[in-house]
């Protein structure tokens, strides 16, 4: 196992680190305005990131996961809502670009869309009626009806982060009138920043944290999408997206988290050593208390910071399979904690004067506050890493609560 990073990932992850310097200059504003970064977007354009997820022979940058990790870490540093809103991007054109039943000619054009005419693009899988805990909550419920030369669809999507900014989503949508539930087709939408007939963006994104994603709800109501933008079609919606893109379905955000706390980590360190009380010589960092949760932070956070750095360097090395979904799982449900353990020690080891809203520790702590929610939440990562810990079938575990008659319960992995 080596998980150095090339000359080459090194580049973009210092010019990462550069972009979040100057990201954290507006993360303020954008946060208590909950206004979308455009400008940090078009930056990302003009510095050749939208390319970040594509591969060499398609035109991308090429970095593999394990870069795309560590630049994604740097720049939750400066703005964690640029960094979870933008991993959405590469998502979307990530997830086409490997997915082995996607033609072509349609993963070229998806990637000059992206790199020659600059175009941005969201994912969209949640719905209204989704949950974080439950992963056969996340099969699509937008229904998608074939007319000439296409599709419309109908129905609604949730949590669309960056959908205001963006020129085309990637989702799944089901086909009318199929018994299977898991029966879904990729589309890759036009949707124009929300400026499409057939499209109504529902402004609900008033949130704790993460507030700059604006991932507020869209309503499709006979949106058209023609045959040419129609990805793959699967019988198997979770096996497909979540397990077999497990990379993109939830360790890129798993890395965004990661950022943050090591964000906090910093701040607080910063903090403390530059602290000192009214009477004392020695700054606060020198208290035992705070050396302890100093120390556990970091401890914590590097043990997290290694299962990613392998869950993505095992992914580059090895592809896709039911075990680099283990080991994206176990990533997922480490950091979560760790993040969540961070937070709370910081806030505890700073105190009240950290907390004021013109200091960045406050907005971090929120935007970390969905770290162990974020799907799969902690719960449900847990779960599954235990259910292939011990070698079980997962699709032989009873269900959690009792399903709809409508419904039947799907296989969650084979």
């Amino acid at each position: 196992m080596d998980y150095r990073l090339t000359e080459e990932q090194e580049k973009y992850v210092n010019i990462c680190a550069e972009l979040a310097e100057d990201f954290a200059t507006r993360a303020e504003q954008h946060d208590r305005e909950r206004s979308a970064p455009e400008e940090n977007y078009e930056i990302l354009r003009q510095k050749g990131f939208y390319g970040i997820a594509i591969p060499k022979e398609y035109g991308g940058l090429g970095i593999g996961f394990l870069g795309y990790t560590a630049c994604i870490m740097q720049i939750a540093q400066g703005c964690a809502a640029t960094a979870n809103s933008f991993n959405m991007h590469a998502n979307a054109t990530g997830s086409i670009l490997q997915h082995p039943k996607v033609p072509e000619s349609v993963k070229q054009r998806v990637a000059d869309l992206a790199l020659r005419e600059g175009k941005l693009m969201c994912t969209s899988v949640s719905e209204p009626t989704s949950s974080s805990l439950l992963a056969s909550a996340y099969t699509p419920s937008l229904e998608a009806r074939r007319v000439n030369g296409g599709h419309t669809l109908h129905g609604k999507k949730a949590f669309c982060s960056m959908v205001e900014s963006s020129d085309y989503v990637y989702l799944y949508a089901h086909p009318e009138h199929d018994p299977n539930p898991q029966a879904s087709i990729g589309f890759l939408v036009p949707i124009n920043k929300g400026n499409v007939e057939g499209v109504t963006i529902h402004d609900v994104w008033d949130t704790h944290g993460m507030r700059a994603t604006r991932s507020n709800t869209v309503e499709y109501d006979g949106v058209f999408v023609p045959d040419d933008l129609i990805l793959h079609e699967t019988d198997e919606f979770l096996n497909d997206f979540i397990v077999r893109g497990a990379n993109w379905s939830f360790g890129g955000f798993a890395a965004v988290y990661l950022g943050i706390g090591l964000g906090i980590l910093n701040f607080a360190s910063d903090f403390l050593t530059n602290r000192v009380a009214k009477g004392y010589a020695q700054s606060q960092g020198y208290h035992p208390d705070i050396r302890r949760r100093i120390g556990d932070m970091a401890s914590e956070l590097e043990a997290a910071e290694l299962q990613m750095k392998h869950a993505a360097w095992y992914c580059d090395t090895y592809g896709l399979s039911v075990d680099t979904f283990h080991h994206f799982i176990k990533a997922k449900n480490t950091i979560g904690q760790a993040v969540a353990n961070t937070s709370r020690s910081a806030t505890i080891a700073c105190g009240a004067h950290s907390l004021m809203k013109n200091v960045p520790l406050e907005r971090m702590i929120r935007d970390a506050a969905t770290a162990p929610i974020m799907p799969p939440n902690v719960d449900a990562a847990a779960d599954q890493a235990g259910l292939l810990a011990m070698g079980l079938n997962p699709a032989e575990a009873l269900p959690p609560l009792r399903a709809a008659e409508k419904l039947t319960t799907p296989e969650v992995m084979e």
